[in-house]
């Protein structure tokens, strides 16, 4: 659903808790400009709690370095958001927060809010990005290779050119049984 109202947008600002709100209203905002509200509840959550994650760690730290959110479109209707921070070190998804627990929470409600989301170390200088998707269709569930004749077939395919002692058709047929099962009887991977 990427068309020309469907603008991608960042901003930068200093890691203080008072930014949290404008980075909410940007995401609000692009959704919005975008005709896609039906997103906007959970995106809006998600990147309050990204960007307060974000701007704690820097407090933590004494990071002065600015946080960064981005969020644009990853493919039809699939919207994004990425928060970056120069803070040292990778936050921890914690167990169950207690009622007590004035924080903790933000991590988990990204895992079970998000259609995809994680953690990685690269991107703009030091530090550590998070980072959501929604909008994204349902994740395939796995298929079992119990039975399935694609395998069969090129496990057969495998054997042979092992019996025939051509390395380089045991190669080929090793990279096409593995890259069959990781393709049909896996998830997907999700990178940053």
């Amino acid at each position: 659903m990427r068309t020309p109202l469907a603008p991608d947008c960042s901003l930068v600002f200093p890691p203080h808790p008072a930014w949290v709100r404008t980075a909410r209203e940007a995401v609000r905002t692009m959704l919005t400009a975008a005709r896609r509200t039906d997103l906007a509840e959970t995106a809006v959550a998600l990147t309050s709690e990204a960007v307060t994650n974000a701007v704690n760690a820097c407090l933590e730290k004494g990071c002065r370095t600015p946080v960064t959110l981005s969020a644009e479109w990853a493919g039809p209707g699939h919207l994004r958001v990425l928060v970056h921070d120069g803070a040292a070190g990778l936050p921890v998804r914690r167990g169950m927060a207690s009622p007590e627990d004035e924080s903790g929470r933000g991590l988990m409600l990204i895992e079970r809010s998000a259609d995809a989301w994680g953690v990685c170390t690269h991107g703009p200088g030091h530090g550590k990005a998070t980072w959501f998707v929604v909008g994204a269709p349902p994740v395939r569930a796995p298929r079992s290779p119990v039975g399935c004749a694609d395998c069969t077939e090129l496990e057969t395919a495998r054997r042979e050119a092992v019996t025939n002692g051509d390395h380089r058709r045991i190669e080929d047929a090793t990279v096409a049984v593995r890259s069959h099962f990781r393709d049909a009887h896996l998830l997907p991977a999700r990178t940053c």
